[in-house]
């Protein structure tokens, strides 16, 4: 469990890490966007403990993850 903890920790830290490099608006929004699929599949699996479940309900419970970032990255490449 402390595992997780440190890794969710990491995912959050990373982009902030990222921003006092100086790196480009583009890169940081595409870091946060991949470190957002990577923290929910750690909190459905290990936090709501879907990791034992079947495959159809850890599919439903991980499946918003990628859908409001693909909105979210539409968006952000249309504008």
């Amino acid at each position: 469990m402390l595992t997780i903890y440190l890794a969710l920790m990491i995912c959050t830290a990373l982009p902030v890490l990222a921003l006092q490099t100086g790196l480009g608006a583009e890169f940081l929004a595409w870091l946060v966007f991949g470190l957002i699929l990577v923290k929910a599949m750690l909190l459905v699996d290990h936090f709501m403990e879907m990791r034992h479940a079947p495959k159809g309900w850890r599919f439903a419970a991980q499946a918003w993850a990628p859908v409001v970032v693909a909105m979210i990255a539409g968006f952000h490449a249309v504008s």
